[in-house]
């Protein structure tokens, strides 16, 4: 949700990291009672005082689904690039990064013989492998933060930790044995076939607030190993992953399937009547699943625009894409730095899909 408000509505969103910068001090005790430094948000947090509220039959994923510090730090540096607000890095969005850089320095060990760290005893995103060694898309998000944290240090004019230079560098990040593609998770994990994400957790390494550097020929690789193979039918019947595989065809050049995936929005089975609210899976007809309605919405500003937010500004990071049957793209009142622009995807006299913007 937080990539739709930051472009969208940025005092929401800017809530948002207000409340984990509140609620440091709970996360901070929380990475104490745990043995680690820095701070551990929790999977589910009160409100009010930031404290772990994840129902016991859920526990695992709060000890051990730690993704989601990654996903706390990401935030305020989005956040920061967004606003360009160094002040505020400075004085709210720092404490959450550096702390969270200080848990996951803890929290890697270092494996001598192979020369590398690991992070162990992790649920990975796609919950049905539990207790599992270096999970794919934690590895990567942790190596985000390392070096989120290292830019931001120099920023506010606060010295690096030269630890977390040196585990974002040796970190491992499963790779298939020619280097094509990405595993999801450590190779001596076997797969038992689960559902998850409609073919593994993989598929989120294209999120668009994770920005993943990676050569073309490793998105190609990572589209055709883990997101072509399965159908949009099946993958629609949950709606948290559509848009990162919308992203990754639009990523690889395939306005076709990010269409079909863009659909999928609709006739997965999850936007339900009468109100046209979504669920978390097809066959869930519980509450209102709004993350769902926020990836739906970051592609529409992120995966077909090709647009990520960067230290050089809203950059175009690859080609927008059509899907053919859509005559232009229009985002009305984007805000970024000040500014609020409107943003337009549309075919020019030639065919070639551009993207143009203009100051409101």
């Amino acid at each position: 949700m937080f990539p739709a408000l930051l472009l969208l509505h940025p005092e929401r969103a800017r809530s948002m990291v207000a409340f984990r910068e509140r609620t440091l001090g709970a996360a901070e005790q929380r990475a104490r009672q745990h043995g680690f430094a820095g701070a551990m948000f929790p999977w589910e947090s009160d409100p009010e005082n930031g404290s772990d509220q994840t129902p016991h039959s859920a526990v695992v994923l709060a000890d051990t689904e730690i993704h989601v510090g990654a996903d706390v730090a990401i935030a305020q540096w989005q956040y920061y690039l967004a606003s360009g607000d160094r002040d505020w890095l400075r004085a709210h969005g720092w404490p959450v990064i550096r702390d969270v850089a200080r848990f996951w320095a803890s929290r890697a060990t270092y494996d001598e013989p192979r020369k590398r760290y690991d992070i162990a005893h992790v649920t990975s995103v796609a919950e049905s492998y539990n207790d599992i060694p270096n999970d794919t898309f934690t590895n990567v998000s942790v190596v985000r933060v390392l070096e989120i944290a290292a830019a931001a240090a120099k920023l506010v004019g606060e010295p690096p930790d030269p630890q977390w230079a040196r585990i974002a560098k040796l970190l491992y990040i499963p790779m298939s044995r020619d280097g094509s593609h990405h595993l999801p998770f450590d190779p001596s994990v076997a797969s038992h076939g689960g559902s998850d994400f409609g073919g593994g957790p993989l598929s989120l390494l294209f999120l668009p607030s994770l920005d993943l550097s990676a050569s073309r020929a490793l998105i190609d690789g990572d589209y055709a190993f883990a997101v072509q193979p399965v159908s949009p039918a099946r993958a629609g019947s949950g709606s948290m992953n559509l848009v990162s595989r919308t992203a990754a065809a639009d990523m690889s050049g395939n306005a076709g399937d990010a269409a079909a995936w863009f659909a999928a929005n609709f006739t997965g089975g999850t936007l339900k009547a009468p109100f046209n609210v979504r669920t978390e899976t097809a066959d869930n007809n519980v509450g209102y699943f709004l993350t769902g309605s926020g990836g739906y919405i970051q592609s529409l500003l992120y995966a077909f625009t090709g647009l990520r937010i960067r230290e050089a500004g809203l950059v175009e990071a690859y080609p927008p894409v059509l899907p053919a049957a859509w005559g232009s793209l229009t985002l009305r009142n984007i805000a970024f730095r000040g500014q609020h622009l409107d943003i337009r995807v549309a075919r020019d006299g030639a065919g070639t899909v551009r993207l143009s913007r203009a100051l409101r």
